[in-house]
C-alpha cells in the first residue's frame, strides 16, 4: 500500500468517527447541497430574502448556523466553487459597512473582514444603500455590495456552520 492511499485510508476513517460526534440537522428541501470544508458545513436556502436579517434568522433556524463569514483567501476559494454550483444570481453572506464605509465588518462578532474578491466596478455603495455583501454565483462567486433590506430583488444565503 503507498502511503498516499494509507492517508486517504486514515483520514477517512477519522472522517468517519467525527462524522458520528457531528450533529447538524437540516432540511435537504430546503437547500441546495451542502458542502464541507475543514470543520465546517456550507449550505445556500432555497429561500430567498427581501433583508440581510432574515436571511441570517433562516441560517440559525435551519442546521444552527448563520450567513458564511469569508476568513481565509483559501476559505473564499472553496466558496467560489461551489456558490455557481447553485446556479443561483445574488447570495447573501456576511459583511457590512453600514457603521463606516468601506470598512466591512461581520454582522455576528463585528471581527474585520480581511478577504475580498470584488466583481468589476464593485464596491459601489450605489445611492448610499449598500452596505452589505453577495457573491454573484454567476460570476464566479465574485463579491457585490448591496442593500441589507428593502430589496426588489429577493436573495437566498449561504449560511455556515461550525462541525466541531
Amino acid at each position: 500500500m503507498t502511503s498516499t492511499a494509507l492517508v486517504f485510508l486514515l483520514l477517512g476513517t477519522i472522517n468517519a468517527i467525527l462524522a458520528i460526534e457531528i450533529k447538524v440537522s437540516v432540511d435537504n428541501a430546503q437547500l441546495f447541497t451542502p458542502t464541507a470544508w475543514r470543520n465546517k458545513l456550507y449550505y445556500v436556502s432555497k429561500p430567498s430574502f427581501a433583508s440581510f436579517a432574515d436571511a441570517n434568522t433562516w441560517c440559525a433556524q435551519n442546521g444552527g448556523g448563520y450567513a458564511a463569514e469569508i476568513d481565509s483567501t483559501e476559505e473564499l476559494w472553496v466558496l467560489q466553487q461551489y456558490v455557481p454550483s447553485s446556479k443561483l444570481d445574488r447570495i447573501y453572506i456576511a459583511g457590512t459597512d453600514a457603521q463606516k464605509e468601506g470598512e466591512w465588518l461581520t454582522q455576528r462578532k463585528q471581527s474585520v473582514l480581511h478577504v475580498f474578491d470584488w466583481s468589476d466596478g464593485e464596491p459601489n455603495n450605489t445611492g448610499g444603500q449598500e452596505a452589505c455583501l453577495e457573491l454573484y454565483g454567476n460570476l464566479q462567486g465574485r463579491m457585490n455590495d448591496c442593500p441589507c433590506d428593502k430589496l426588489t430583488v429577493l436573495r437566498p444565503v449561504l449560511c455556515e456552520v461550525d462541525l466541531f
